[in-house]
């Protein structure tokens, strides 16, 4: 029985496809490496002379082979064994992707059916980008002397004093310094961020279903191989 045929024979489940799949693909490159080299062999030398008697006798320990391991045929015929067992494993994989199935329960607390190439798209795309959007949310300040607030916003000031230094002399010729406040700089600040816990709170929702999903595609991958 031809490996292709007893790989087919052998119960696999997603986890043991993918794995083969790997170990294929380092197969087909070093079965491709030995094509390149099947075409020639070669013999270097070293001789003194090209004509007469002695054309082409190789010097003592001038002389070097290198052989080929593999046939052309051989080589071709192995890359298209390899690469016929990673179609079929490749359309059993993406059949059973569609087929198998894994609950998990989504943000908003409701328990969902996915399957697994969902369960991609959630843990690779759709998850980190709500994470990257939760963290962009601007958080409230803390610690600021509110001057008014509202529903959605609060309003603070940060008052600096400007001051400079008055050197002053008296009758007796005396120096003397002192600091002269020449105004203030005030910011005035609409704060509309969110708060703090509410954000961070969030935040670790969605590495919770991040998590959920991670474990559901594990249970997946040791779903049974469709035949086709």
């Amino acid at each position: 029985m031809r490996l292709y045929d007893t790989m087919r024979a052998m119960a696999m489940n997603l986890g043991d496809a993918f794995n083969r799949r790997k170990k294929l693909a380092s197969d087909l490159a070093a079965w491709t490496n030995r094509l390149k080299s099947s075409g020639v062999t070669r013999r270097t030398y070293r001789a003194k002379a090209i004509e007469g008697d002695v054309a082409f006798v190789p010097e003592a320990g001038s002389e070097k082979m290198t052989s080929r391991h593999y046939t052309v045929e051989e080589c071709r015929e192995k890359i298209q064994e390899l690469i016929k067992e990673d179609l079929q494993l490749a359309l059993r994989i993406s059949l059973t992707n569609q087929a198998a199935k894994a609950e998990v329960e989504d943000l908003e607390g409701n328990v969902r059916s996915y399957t697994i190439p969902e369960l991609l798209v959630l843990k690779d795309s759709i998850i980190p980008k709500l994470e990257e959007a939760a963290r962009a949310v601007p958080l409230r300040a803390d610690g600021v002397n509110v001057i008014e607030s509202g529903d959605n916003h609060v309003r603070y000031r940060t008052v600096n004093k400007v001051e400079r230094k008055k050197e002053t002399f008296s009758d007796k010729g005396l120096k003397a310094e002192e600091m002269e406040t020449l105004g203030y700089d005030v910011v005035e600040v609409t704060d509309y961020g969110l708060n703090s816990r509410q954000m961070w709170n969030e935040i670790d929702r969605i590495q919770e279903f991040q998590q959920r999903v991670k474990q559901a595609i594990n249970r997946s991958n040791k779903t049974d191989l469709v035949e086709v």
